[in-house]
């Protein structure tokens, strides 16, 4: 990813504070002191840098000094300063910044540096996963955030947090946080481990009998929308565009969209108009959970959908949390959803369907799995995929939508 410095000005912590993530990492210039750059990266992470070259090396050096706002910017000066003195005497810091700032930062790095400091140094993390990773430790770790990491990483606190969390979240977010916590805690171990080891303990969870004891057990979600429940459900969602009279129609459409293509949230919330073809009935998710653009054809109800949404730019579902309208369809039908169950929905109704596994696994974008050697050769398009979407689609619709062929069996179904 090519990287470039678009823009300059007097480092204050309010002016850092301004700048916005965009989908490649950039740098901004420091005026007040020249080297001194800040790198904004995707996932939102600020890193302090000095970038420049040093006497005797072809090419500009990068060495991190911080996290933006974890030091002061006079701080942040003097840190350069010293810097850029060993870089003119044609000395590399990383080196010799290296040894020191593990020992450092072991003593003193607190779970909140630690935590960025693992967004940081993934520079292909996804914005969204990023955002999940600090809600997470927010969340259920917030008494933390500001204590060294090393005191936290002990297996009678560890145990008492997962018990906490458990009761108070649920067990599927208790385990959440101690996963993410684990991650963050091996890369500390990794950046602060000098030739006498490392200051922050070892993950202590290992041995079987400790992770049977530590981790909860997560029951499977196998929510979906069943056939007999198809109509009740899709009334209400038709529904929505009378309740909700400003983006009614949009709640509405966004969900019987996802239903239609499986796909998960983020993806049908982030579709773009420039990714949909009308003409041809196609459209591409291009940011989906395993990085691999999702090409799929559009059945005929979903080029319905899409040709009574207003707007042809920016995002076709421009709708910013759909919680409250899933509460109200919840109510209205009296089917407990979410809007993951929706996918979950498509793939079982596609299954009924007697697809081969490798269309199903195209049409949801599952990951081919190393050992798949036969998956590896199989190339599906976009048009084999077409009259598979299409049975889809009229399957549900024909449970769905109230016809004299099916009313009473609906009503049966309810009753009996």
């Amino acid at each position: 990813m090519s990287e470039s410095i678009v823009t300059e000005f007097k480092f204050t912590k309010a002016r850092l504070e301004l700048l916005i993530p965009t989908d490649k990492n950039y740098r901004v210039r420091d005026t007040g002191l020249n080297g001194l750059v800040c790198r904004v990266f995707p996932s939102g992470a600020k890193s302090l840098e000095i970038y420049k070259k040093a006497k005797g090396f072809n090419s500009p050096i990068t060495v991190r000094l911080c996290a933006a706002g974890e030091l002061p910017i006079e701080d942040v000066y003097v840190l350069a300063s010293d810097v850029l003195a060993q870089m003119r005497k044609g000395v590399n810091p990383n080196e010799e910044q290296k040894a020191k700032a593990k020992e450092r930062q072991a003593k003193g790095l607190t779970l909140s540096q630690a935590l960025e400091d693992y967004i940081t140094g993934d520079e292909d993390l996804k914005v969204s996963t990023a955002k999940q990773y600090r809600q997470t430790i927010n969340n259920h770790l917030s008494d933390w955030l500001d204590k060294p990491l090393a005191e936290l990483i002990n297996m009678q606190t560890l145990i008492s947090l997962q018990k906490g969390i458990g009761k108070s979240a649920g067990p599927s977010a208790a385990n959440n946080t101690m996963r993410t916590l684990r991650a963050v805690t091996t890369v500390a171990r990794e950046v602060t481990t000098n030739k006498d080891g490392s200051l922050i303990p070892y993950w202590p969870i290992e041995s079987k009998q400790l992770k049977k004891r530590f981790w909860n057990k997560e029951r499977r979600r196998d929510n979906w929308i069943k056939p007999d429940q198809l109509m009740a459900w899709w009334t209400a969602t038709e529904e929505l565009s009378t309740e909700y009279r400003g983006n009614g129609d949009l709640a509405r459409d966004y969900l019987q969209f996802v239903l239609l293509t499986g796909l998960r949230r983020r993806e049908a919330s982030g579709l773009l108009w420039e990714n949909v073809r009308l003409k041809s009935k196609t459209f591409r998710v291009t940011d989906t959970k395993n990085s691999t653009d999702l090409e799929l054809p559009l059945s005929d109800y979903l080029v319905e959908i899409l040709q009574r949404r207003p707007a042809r730019e920016g995002k076709v579902f421009d709708l910013e949390e759909p919680k409250k309208f899933v509460k109200w369809v919840r109510e209205q039908s009296g089917i407990h959803f979410t809007v993951h169950d929706l996918r979950r929905s498509f793939i079982t109704h596609a299954e009924k369907q007697d697809l081969g596994a490798y269309t199903l696994k195209a049409l949801i974008n599952h990951s081919t799995k190393s050992w798949d050697v036969t998956e590896g050769y199989i190339q599906i398009d976009t048009e084999r995929l077409r009259e598979p979407m299409q049975r889809i689609t009229d399957y549900v619709l024909g449970h769905a939508k109230e016809t004299p062929s099916n009313k009473l069996i609906h009503f049966g179904s309810n009753h009996g």
